[in-house]
């Protein structure tokens, strides 16, 4: 590793750092502002509001992730060629592609290290986030919610008051769609740490099924649901995503269940969002720098590029999801499109 690499590795941290601060500080600012009633309700605002922030901000980096590594890597590089070191090098006899290959490995250093946070880091925080009273204050009223628990049933939710510890119009059906609850109020029981039903009703979908239409008797129920279980944070959410399960656990479900695509699509689509920064990065500079002599034109071009790469990828996970493609494919075809396009930008340089 040369001087100009460690020089220019310096560059890409600082740049990380103030893209990263700049990110959270203008999240906080503006989270702040709309949900200010609601820090108010705390039992201990200053505790409670740092608390909130500490659980919900390194999520929303890591969805912005890629942004931040291509954000900053395109800050670095605009820096670099301002104070005339990438024009000092080539006139050495140094290429771009040589003289920026640390600021392109420390992008994938990132990617790595944003994937390590991902499996080891961030699901951990995700748990304690769920566990704890102030993890989720963003919904806490609302109307027709749908939701999926750990084991996979789905909770549909006419109305729902969190400040209250109630739901009303409740069904639970399971995992496998056999069974479904039906309970028109539920209250939490914060003692016992579950929500409870005056009065419900589990109905058996597959006999009722095997009856041909005929109407099958129902059994009632007070207390517990008999199956599903669901903390108010996960409905302050408002959706459960695959935010909580670490990546290798997804690949072990998706092995299971290759049939469930929006599993397999999460999958694939957590593999390749820490990359997604080193690429668009990888396009943005190299049409800056196929434009030595008009830099607002790379950048503007680099700029569509990126805003193409998140709309394809979302686009084609979309398709994916609804079956048109594989899932591995409608993750992967945005990126790879990225690497050919990359490719062809840099084979000459």
């Amino acid at each position: 590793m040369t001087r100009y690499d460690r020089y220019f590795l310096g560059v890409l941290a600082q740049s990380v750092v103030l893209v990263s601060a700049l990110i959270a500080t203008i999240f906080v600012v503006v989270d702040v502002l709309l949900n200010l009633d609601e820090f108010q309700r705390f039992e201990n605002v200053a505790r409670d509001v740092a608390l909130y922030y500490a659980f919900n901000l390194p999520p929303i980096l890591y969805l912005l992730f890629p942004l931040i590594v291509v954000g900053s890597g395109l800050f670095a590089l605009a820096r670099i060629i301002r104070s005339r070191e990438l024009l000092v090098l080539q006139a050495s006899g140094v290429g771009p592609r040589r003289a920026l290959a640390a600021l392109f490995a420390g992008a994938l250093a990132l990617a790595l290290a944003g994937l390590a946070l991902r499996e080891f880091a961030l699901p951990p925080l995700h748990a304690a986030q769920r566990e704890s009273p102030v993890g989720a204050y963003e919904f806490r009223k609302g109307k027709r919610l749908t939701v999926r628990d750990d084991q996979g049933h789905a909770w549909f939710v006419r109305r729902y008051d969190l400040n209250a510890g109630l739901l009303q119009g409740v069904r639970i059906l399971s995992a496998d769609g056999r069974t479904l609850v039906v309970a028109e109020e539920m209250t939490w029981a914060s003692s016992r740490g579950e929500w409870f039903a005056p009065r419900g009703e589990v109905h058996d979908l597959e006999a009722l099924l095997e009856q041909a239409g005929a109407k099958a008797t129902a059994r009632e129920f007070s207390g517990r649901p008999p199956i599903g279980e669901m903390l108010p944070a996960d409905f302050a959410r408002r959706k459960r995503g695959f935010a909580g399960t670490p990546v290798s656990e997804l690949y072990a479900q998706a092995s299971r269940r290759p049939d469930y695509r929006e599993l397999c699509v999460a999958l694939w689509h957590e593999l390749w969002h820490p990359l997604g920064g080193l690429l668009m990065l990888l396009m943005g500079a190299g049409l800056i720098l196929s434009m030595p002599s008009r830099p607002l034109g790379g950048g503007a071009l680099a700029l569509v590029s990126i805003l193409a790469y998140q709309i394809s990828l979302f686009w084609f996970e979309t398709l994916a999801t609804a079956g048109a493609m594989a899932p591995a494919l409608g993750a992967a075809l945005a990126p790879l499109l990225a690497v050919v396009a990359a490719a062809i930008l840099w084979v000459r340089k």
